[in-house]
């Protein structure tokens, strides 16, 4: 079944005015939580266009959101809710990985691709299922981009995550070695980075975006053709946007949780579960060496686990 509209109030009078603010969705488990934090973020909602992108065929999802949406205040500029109806994949482990259009990052890709056509402002907010952000993190990352026009690209901070609670994790901004858009190294930021910092590429889970530069990563990237590896999809997308011209940032001050949903319970990473790591292309065995975690000579052993809940989950 191909996707459609749910809802669309969109005005074509309207549909360049404004900011766009698209929220991804592909688990119902999630929604509760996401929509907590959501109502605390501050926004200026009378010039934003809402996107709810429903990116399954899950109809339990699908109530689950359109329950929330009512429950929204009715002052956004418009609401549109899409639906792909794209069948689940596999996961990015195991037999699924073999073969990128078999994992579940195809239908991440073909979900990018459709966004693409969504954005008609000159400017747009993107905010992953998985991510409680700070209530301030709309406003500071669209200051970022409105104090420098060179500025393309401006993300929060948000680790990784794990099916085993308190375990290190990397963050999900980096700088990069390529070899065209092959990826030889990709180094995780330091954790007690401060500041605003300019980076190499990141994840797309809480960012802030000019509509150009986001289009212009799209330019020459094909993941199937180029082999891109399954953890640098969004990596080699936001690098090719610096590689065409464009600044991108990460801001400090900003620390997302990372939301893991396993089958007993939901695990919320953040600062504490922070490590500094590296990916490392090794062309003698044909694969990457990951999750390399960098240490000085000073360094200390790390406890295993850091039994303490990430900052932002108080919902």
């Amino acid at each position: 079944m191909k996707g459609k509209y749910l809802l669309n109030n969109l005005k074509e009078k309207d549909k360049h005015d404004g900011i766009t603010l698209i929220c991804t969705f592909s688990r119902a488990v999630l929604v509760p939580y996401f929509f907590a934090a959501f109502r605390k973020l501050k926004l200026p909602r009378q010039p934003i266009h809402l996107i709810i992108y429903d990116n399954t065929q899950d109809e339990v999802l699908k109530k689950a959101l359109l329950d929330q949406l009512e429950r929204l205040p009715s002052s956004f500029k418009s609401v549109r809710m899409y639906k792909s109806y794209l069948k689940g994949r596999g996961s990015i482990a195991g037999s699924g990985n073999e073969q990128f259009k078999n994992s579940k990052l195809w239908n991440i890709w073909l979900m990018w691709l459709k966004m693409k056509g969504m954005i008609h402002t000159e400017t747009f907010f993107v905010l992953e299922d998985d991510t409680i952000c700070p209530p301030n993190a709309f406003i500071r990352l669209m200051g970022l981009l409105h104090r420098n026009p060179r500025v393309g690209f401006a993300t929060a901070i948000e680790t990784g995550r794990s099916s085993m609670p308190w375990v290190p994790v990397r963050l999900g901004v980096h700088h990069v070695k390529m070899k065209g858009m092959k990826v030889l190294e990709r180094h995780s930021l330091d954790p007690n980075t401060k500041g605003v910092v300019p980076i190499d590429a990141a994840g797309v889970y809480c960012f802030a975006a000019r509509t150009k530069a986001y289009l212009s990563g799209f330019t020459g990237y094909d993941p199937v053709s180029l082999k891109v590896p399954f953890f640098a999809l969004d990596n080699v997308l936001t690098w090719n946007m610096k590689h065409n011209g464009w600044e991108i940032l990460a801001d400090f001050s900003l620390w997302c949780s990372h939301l893991e949903v396993t089958g007993a319970r939901i695990i919320a990473f953040s600062k504490d579960q922070a490590i500094e790591t590296s990916d490392i292309w090794l062309p003698q065995y044909n694969n990457y060496a990951t999750n390399v975690e960098i240490k000085n000579k000073s360094h200390r052993p790390r406890k295993h686990r850091v039994k303490k809940f990430a900052q932002s989950w108080e919902l």
